[in-house]
């Protein structure tokens, strides 16, 4: 059991994204899950301290702001130090690095689709050279940590084999919703369809939002008075980002329909869940993709890219439509606004999707994973 365990939870390259939604739901049902517990957790993010600090095991400390360069060179060099004079029992890191000198074992998450997928991007020289470094650490750190998580069977078999990790040290431990929270914040936003299509990610040129804006074009072509489509996230991809916007100024009059909208504060987000018709998620790199329950969880139909960790998280819940063919996007988004009845269908299968996935099932079974590695140290 983790009573009375000092356990260091390095989130300090969850700036945003995932990375945040993880820790603000997963560390509070953790915290209460181990009571006795005492648990210390690196941001660099303050905001987390006013979601984390109420709990009485739970210490924030939160880090200088700092580049990637910079953020490695404490994981690698100066978290070590932090975690044996505090007496860490178990270091715990959210991302995908770990120290390289720690006196207790470690258990590291393998989350980042970019590191280690074989598709090839046109990135440029920088981000190459980068990407080539973050999954050499990766590599590093799995190798030497004690277990390697992963948000879903499917980023577990086929990173798990690009990062070299023996199937005995894999954990899978999905993501969850807390429904309950979810639509507790969706009930105090006014109803409404301003938002119409949505679409909620970081953007990078594998969430395929180009197409997806595309797609919308030619729905406008088959609707007469479509509605607005709102993509919401962080800039992860400046030269991705700019096409996205060409793309957006050549649909013409349309263009004033199509919202990029740009970062919202993860505490903002159901306003636009609650004021939508409809969810498009089209990105085909995925290691599990939140969103999915978020809408699920907000009672909108789905739109999903038929890539397999989709189908493995959101089953029959959502319409599947091959990622790289905008014209069956555009279909697939035109069956869901106009097909009441299958609209309901999906959304009634999405409620019974999320009882497999919630924030108390992931938190149980991460405390029995580092609870079984502090054991056998």
């Amino acid at each position: 059991m983790l009573d009375r365990r000092r356990i260091l939870i390095d989130g300090s390259m969850a700036a945003g994204g995932g990375g945040y939604t993880y820790l603000v739901n997963m560390l509070p049902t953790l915290a209460t899950l181990a009571p006795e517990a005492k648990i210390l957790v690196l941001v660099r993010n303050a905001k987390l301290v006013e979601a984390l600090s109420p709990l009485p095991n739970i210490e924030v400390r939160v880090l200088p702001k700092s580049k990637w360069l910079g953020r490695i060179a404490f994981l690698l060099f100066k978290a070590s130090r932090i975690a044996n004079q505090w007496g860490a029992d178990l270091y715990f890191s959210v991302g995908e690095y770990a120290p390289l000198k720690v006196s207790c074992p470690v258990v590291i998450c393998l989350r980042n689709p970019n590191v280690f997928t074989s598709i090839k991007f046109d990135w440029s020289r920088y981000q190459k050279f980068r990407l080539a470094t973050l999954r050499a650490l990766a590599t590093s750190a799995g190798k030497r940590a004690a277990r390697v998580v992963f948000v879903s069977h499917d980023s577990a078999s086929w990173m798990g084999d690009a990062a070299g990790i023996p199937g005995p040290r894999r954990a899978v431990i999905h993501h969850g919703a807390d429904v309950d929270a979810w639509r507790a914040k969706l009930d105090s936003q006014p109803r409404g369809d301003s938002a119409g299509i949505l679409s909620v990610s970081s953007i990078y040129r594998y969430k395929n939002f180009v197409r997806l804006v595309e797609a919308y074009c030619e729905l406008a072509s088959r609707l007469p008075d479509p509605p607005p489509l709102t993509i919401v996230g962080d800039d992860q991809d400046p030269e991705y980002s700019a096409e996205l916007r060409r793309v957006r100024k050549r649909a013409g009059p349309l263009a004033d329909r199509i919202h990029l909208v740009g970062a919202v504060p993860y505490e903002e987000i159901t306003r636009y869940y609650a004021e939508s018709a409809l969810f498009v998620f089209p990105s085909y790199l995925e290691t599990f993709g939140h969103p999915l329950l978020e809408a699920l969880a907000a009672g909108v139909p789905v739109v999903a890219a038929d890539i397999p960790v989709f189908r493995e998280i959101a089953a029959e819940s959502a319409l599947y439509v091959d990622p790289f063919d905008s014209s069956a996007m555009a279909t697939a988004m035109e069956q869901a606004l106009t097909d009441r009845a299958l609209a309901d269908e999906l959304v009634s299968a999405g409620q019974r999707r999320l009882e497999l996935f919630t924030w108390q099932l992931a938190a149980q079974r991460l405390a029995a994973l580092l609870s079984d590695v502090v054991d056998e140290y």
